[in-house]
């Protein structure tokens, strides 16, 4: 079946990373590390060390080698051996023990959470994965189809950071993008692990079941772990590297520290919003221990920073190798970059900007409430709902008492978190690393706090109603990929049913020659696509943002750029009588006939047409 292939070879890529992590961490530090806590650090670490080794494969031109998955699987194998001995010991201990009827029902409601999250995150990507379809997924393809990184010049997106990406590899070479899907949803898994670390060893120990429900019973968490996007990863480095800096202040280990900035380094690798935590945790170390031995934390300060910057260097570099430009297509003014304009820049800019409820001083007071009552303002796709984590945090944040450094560090750490996220771009996904470090921080402090042992009841009200509603949100997804995890569907099916272009994408690969190249309108998933194609909707790219005076000029555009064909997917195309530029040149081209329909054979305006140019 191939739901089993892509579970066991997702779960090999994170044994895969567990044994490197192993093997890099030092044994010294274990005494003082429970069983989830090193699996978790051990795990972290060599997921970004493996994504290194896939870096430099790519940047060789040898990632169309065939031994790549048999070799990943190999590390997998190892790594199980390394850690299946004290895994089934730490699992019988765990059964061993008795546990309250209350921690039993918050077990298993978590165990409801995860199973739910996990049918549909084994079915190929599909309608859910517009992200990874356009790009997070298919930049890799290309990547894979030519054997390492090239300038992919249609998708800007292609220059971002892609720690988490390159772990999808092994699924994508043998054409298992399910288990692309579940390598983020087992970084779902370690996230939850990492908060519940955080909240035990460093805040309260009784806060660590609901710190941990809070987060996996939201509704906009749950949806991430069952897609193959990246920012549950964003948000796992945050924790982890938090996590490792407490460690430090709390021992003064110098191998924690080096751990911290190694993971707030892999944090910056994955997205760039990530490189916020290097200045950040800098900021926190300097302050936490400035009147102790201030010189040597000083030095230990700047070296968290050069170690932090290094290990996400190699993404940054591509990137200014590539375009110019460190950060592209970011800061345009500052750094320019290739293939790219001020015009572009400012749309981007634009739509970016466009998430959320404004950012006047009102708007930023009212975030707790519009976050759980307007969450449809800060996010593009139906269901994302933040829930009301941050609204029911509010007072506890306001009355509780911190009573420690590093409660008060955290408190810190998530407000600037915020502020730099509310005064960018608003969408509520980008924020799930400042919620990771929400959840156990209010948890924690009610649990501290003796005066507010009566807010508990109404706190686990609302975890776990949360939680409920989260569970009702996967329920059509569910449903929707329960069938071809059983194996009733197979992949045709299922997609053909879940994904709107699919059909259209499969005539494409079974019909058109081998030398075909298809201009994608009002679409950018390529994914599934085998012959060549490039993004042709305006804003995406300089060449197919030119503004055609004629249809002519437009024909010759993409003929120029060898392209064959067009799809053109209606349902996300601008309508025939507000179309304005190239877009309505396509209508033009549709009706005198110089787009000549192939599937459907004649156009009837439906979802997802090929038209060949003629």
């Amino acid at each position: 079946m191939e739901s089993l292939a892509a579970v066991c070879l997702s779960g090999l890529v994170l044994f895969a990373a567990s044994g490197l992590g192993r093997m890099a961490r030092t044994r010294r530090l274990e005494r003082e590390e429970s069983l989830d806590e090193r699996f978790l650090y051990d795990t972290v670490v060599g997921m970004g060390i493996l994504s290194l080794l896939m870096f430099v494969l790519a940047a060789l031109h040898l990632l169309h080698c065939r031994w790549i998955p048999a070799a990943v699987c190999g590390l997998g194998l190892l790594g199980v051996g390394i850690w299946l001995p004290e895994i089934v010991n730490g699992v019988a201990r765990f059964f061993r023990r008795e546990r309250s009827k209350s921690h039993v029902l918050c077990g298993l409601l978590l165990l409801a959470l995860f199973v739910s999250a996990f049918v549909p995150a084994v079915a190929p990507p599909a309608m859910s994965d517009w992200d990874s379809l356009a790009y997070h997924m298919a930049v890799v393809k290309l990547w894979v189809k030519r054997g390492g990184f090239y300038y992919i010049d249609f998708v800007s997106h292609s220059n971002f950071p892609f720690l988490l990406e390159m772990l999808y590899v092994p699924g994508i070479m043998i054409d298992q993008p399910g288990a692309a899907k579940l390598v983020h949803y087992w970084v779902g898994v370690l996230l939850v692990t990492a908060v519940v670390v955080l909240a035990r060893r460093h805040i309260s120990r009784g806060s660590a079941w609901p710190s941990a429900l809070a987060l996996a019973g939201m509704p906009i968490v749950l949806w991430e772990a069952t897609t193959a996007y990246i920012d549950l990863a964003t948000a796992l480095y945050t924790v982890v590297s938090v996590c490792l800096l407490l460690n430090y202040f709390d021992t003064s280990d110098r191998h924690y520290l080096t751990a911290s900035a190694v993971c707030t380094g892999f944090a910056a690798s994955t997205k760039m919003t990530g490189l916020l935590l290097i200045p950040l945790l800098f900021l926190w170390l300097v302050i936490d221990r400035r009147f102790l031995e201030r010189q040597f934390i000083l030095k230990d300060a700047a070296r968290f920073a050069v170690l932090a910057i290094a290990v996400c260097s190699p993404w940054y570099v591509k990137t200014l190798v590539y375009t110019g430009n460190p950060v592209y297509p970011f800061f345009y003014r500052l750094f320019d970059g290739r293939d790219w304009s001020l015009e572009l820049a400012r749309n981007y800019s634009m739509l970016q900007r466009e998430f959320g409820l404004g950012r006047s001083v009102h708007a930023f007071l009212t975030l707790p409430y519009d976050l759980t009552f307007r969450s449809d303002a800060f996010y593009d796709t139906p269901g994302l709902y933040v829930g009301p984590l941050f609204l029911a945090a509010v007072p506890v944040l306001i009355v509780a008492r911190c009573g420690s450094k590093k409660l008060a560090g955290l408190l810190c750490l998530f407000a600037a978190q915020l502020v730099v996220w509310f005064a960018m771009t608003q969408q509520s996904r980008y924020l799930i690393p400042a919620l990771a470090l929400l959840a156990p921080l209010a948890s924690g402090l009610l649990w501290r706090d003796m005066r507010l042992q009566k807010a508990r009841s109404a706190w686990w009200t609302m975890v776990i109603a949360t939680a409920l509603f989260g569970l009702v949100t996967l329920v059509p997804g569910l449903s929707q990929s329960l069938p071809y995890m059983l194996g009733v569907q197979d992949r045709d099916e299922y997609l053909t049913k879940a994904l709107d272009i699919y059909p259209a994408v499969k005539f494409a690969n079974e019909n058109l020659p081998a030398n075909s190249k298809l201009a994608l309108f009002g679409d950018t998933r390529g994914f599934y696509l085998d012959c060549d194609y490039v993004w042709a909707d305006y804003g995406h790219n300089l060449r197919f943002s030119e503004h055609c005076a004629s249809l002519e000029e437009f024909l010759h555009l993409l003929k120029s750029n060898n392209v064959t064909h067009v799809l053109v997917n209606f349902r996300f195309f601008p309508r025939e009588q507000d179309a304005v530029g190239n877009a309505k040149l396509v209508y033009q081209a549709i009706r005198t006939g110089r787009f000549e329909p192939i599937y459907p054979r004649s156009y009837d305006g439906g979802s997802a047409a090929i038209f060949r140019i003629r």
